[in-house]
């Protein structure tokens, strides 16, 4: 019962957030969002911050078992693939989404205590995707000029920020165009073939 109400808790302040942002959105609202008693959102969470963390954590948890299970399915020396592999999950996440995307951009990272928070939640993608890039120079396929950490910043902007458009106007967005987009830009820039 406890995991389904985590769940159900997830899924409301997540979209609270995501419309509202962080400094917009109160308990109560997120209470009403989800369907529960604001009680029930204080035995779970302690305050805002901590639910806004763990919502940014689980997210991220999740998006990035996404692309561990996608990636175990091909070999490290298969570097090509591996980066259209990459960029097919990133585009299907977004897709998939939308909600959390927003929140991983939104204006809500506000005090050095939360900042301090999101780069944890982040740092496990952060070092999966530049042990990808390392990997890639390891067999030649990427260039050995390019430092991983800021290549690994930048993809993640690429591909958080690509669809950001389409989401905060409400336009509708067609995933293969953008898929397309970022393969091209992504592939040129790391040297990699484009298929």
């Amino acid at each position: 019962m406890k995991n389904q109400t985590k769940e159900i808790i997830f899924n409301g302040a997540l979209k609270a957030f995501s419309e509202r942002g962080f400094n917009e959105t109160n308990m109560e609202e997120i209470a009403k969002v989800c369907g529960i008693a604001k009680g029930t959102l204080y035995y779970n969470f302690k305050n805002k911050q901590d639910l806004y963390i763990y919502i940014l954590k689980m997210g991220m948890e999740r998006f990035v078992q996404d692309i561990r299970e996608t990636m175990s399915q091909v070999p490290k020396d298969q570097v090509e693939t591996r980066i259209h592999k990459l960029i097919q999950v990133h585009v299907e996440f977004i897709g998939r989404e939308p909600d959390f995307c927003r929140l991983l951009v939104s204006k809500g990272w506000v005090s050095q205590e939360q900042h301090f928070n999101i780069r944890q939640v982040l740092a496990d993608y952060f070092d999966f995707m530049e042990a990808e890039i390392d990997s890639g120079k390891f067999y030649g396929k990427i260039s050995s000029k390019l430092d991983a950490k800021t290549t690994a910043n930048c993809l993640f902007g690429i591909y958080i920020f690509a669809p950001m458009r389409s989401m905060v106007w409400g336009e509708t967005m067609n995933l293969q165009e953008v898929r397309e987009s970022i393969e091209i830009f992504v592939c040129n820039a790391l040297g990699i073939h484009h298929k």
